[in-house]
């Protein structure tokens, strides 16, 4: 908060913006929803091979529906003979066609991420990146390929051809695949990745929201990831490409990751409730199994939310409005509750007569729906406020009184 010098009646505006954004129609025919996990040495976890039910069981007992398991590195296709997933699955389950099946049976749906170099032969085999996308996807009963795009892509000069003819070959041989992207969390700093190229042919966005190797806090990096998402797709949207605006389901960590800090007590729990509660985001997930141990982020992540979406809350507002504070008058405390009927982006701020900013309360998306949000006003002076909500061209203002 800045510094401001208090007098006995001083005149506060707080502004709320929303600009409404169209919701994706991809979001409504994801395959996948509420909370997932990540994987990432599959035949190596709970005995692995020799015990996948082990490992069912711990992903059920946490109310897991989904798990991505890595099955490529660029050209090097994990699925195949002399590679460490082929020789788990054979032995124990016949094929990963098999393994597939078995995770069906148990009502978890399963699906694989490659991460990508844009480089067909990266590794020297004979079959291309893009080959291998393919084979993942030929696999029976399949569920979907998470492409995992990062720093190579950031400087690659032929990466928005490389990444078009990637996602395109992916179409054209697997047209009703569920087809993801999990990269960055912040555009900024990655302007130079093919956001757009990738966006525009995949189902849903998968930021890698790691808070704690950055590090900062669950709450800090969640509203940056969303802040930033949310004003870069207005900004492709109103430039005409509305296929960029896809549904967000972001990764957050388990554990370390062998720099920045370690997962802090009531981080997942603050992480999956934001998500929820705050973005309204139609799944989660953790990255991942293999580095979990504090027992404290099982406990946690064991008691996150399910599945939400706009559609199944039957209490959708039909317009904007904004209510009462109250109590009003208020010393120091008062809950501001407003209403709106389109996913928009807010900020509330509070500026002094003079129109000085002097506190930011919201910045971000929020999903339709009925709101209350605690304005404190134990550092300002006693005397007569007014708060604002502005969408578009509705506008509306009420009055609320402090005396201490």
């Amino acid at each position: 908060m800045r510094k401001f010098i208090p007098s006995n009646f001083i005149i506060i505006l707080i502004t709320i913006i929303l600009l409404p954004l169209s919701r994706s129609k991809a979001q409504d025919s994801l395959i996948i929803s509420g909370k997932g996990m990540y994987l990432w040495q599959l035949w190596s976890s709970n005995g692995g091979g020799k015990n996948l039910n082990s490992i069912i069981t711990k992903l059920k007992s946490e109310g897991i529906t989904w798990l991505v398991i890595k099955m490529a590195d660029g050209d090097s296709y994990y699925n195949s003979p002399n590679h460490s997933l082929y020789n788990w699955v054979i032995p124990n389950y016949g094929s990963m066609d098999s393994v597939v099946s078995v995770f069906h049976a148990n009502n978890i749906k399963l699906l694989a991420f490659q991460y990508v170099y844009g480089i067909p032969h990266r590794w020297g085999n004979p079959a291309s990146e893009t080959d291998v996308a393919n084979s993942i996807l030929d696999v029976k009963g399949i569920d979907g390929l998470l492409i995992d795009a990062e720093i190579e892509y950031d400087t690659l000069a032929t990466r928005y051809t490389a990444a078009q003819a990637y996602c395109d070959s992916i179409h054209a041989h697997h047209p009703n695949a569920l087809v993801g992207l999990t990269a960055w969390a912040r555009i900024t700093g990655h302007n130079t990745f093919p956001w757009t190229t990738f966006l525009d042919r995949v189902d849903v966005n998968m930021p890698q929201t790691y808070w704690a190797a950055r590090p900062t806090s669950p709450q800090n990096e969640l509203s940056l990831m969303s802040s930033q998402f949310s004003y870069y797709t207005q900004t492709w949207v109103s430039l005409g490409d509305t296929a960029a605006d896809k549904p967000i389901m972001p990764i957050g960590q388990g554990e370390y990751f062998g720099y920045g800090s370690d997962v802090k007590q009531g981080d997942v729990a603050s992480f999956y409730n934001l998500a929820e509660i705050t973005y309204n985001y139609p799944g989660i997930s953790l990255w991942e199994y293999n580095q979990i141990s504090h027992s404290y982020v099982w406990s946690e992540y064991s008691t996150a939310w399910g599945v939400t979406s706009v559609e199944n809350k039957p209490d959708i507002p039909l317009q904007y409005s904004l209510a009462q504070n109250y109590p009003n008058p208020f010393n120091p405390t008062t809950t501001i509750s407003f209403e709106i009927s389109h996913q928009s982006y807010i900020t509330l701020k509070v500026y002094n007569v003079l129109g000085k900013e002097v506190a930011t309360l919201l910045n971000g998306e929020k999903s339709a729906g009925k709101y209350n949000v605690e304005f404190n006003a134990g550092g300002l002076a006693s005397g007569v406020y007014f708060y604002k909500l502005q969408a578009g061209s509705f506008v509306q203002t009420k009055k609320l009184i402090l005396m201490k």
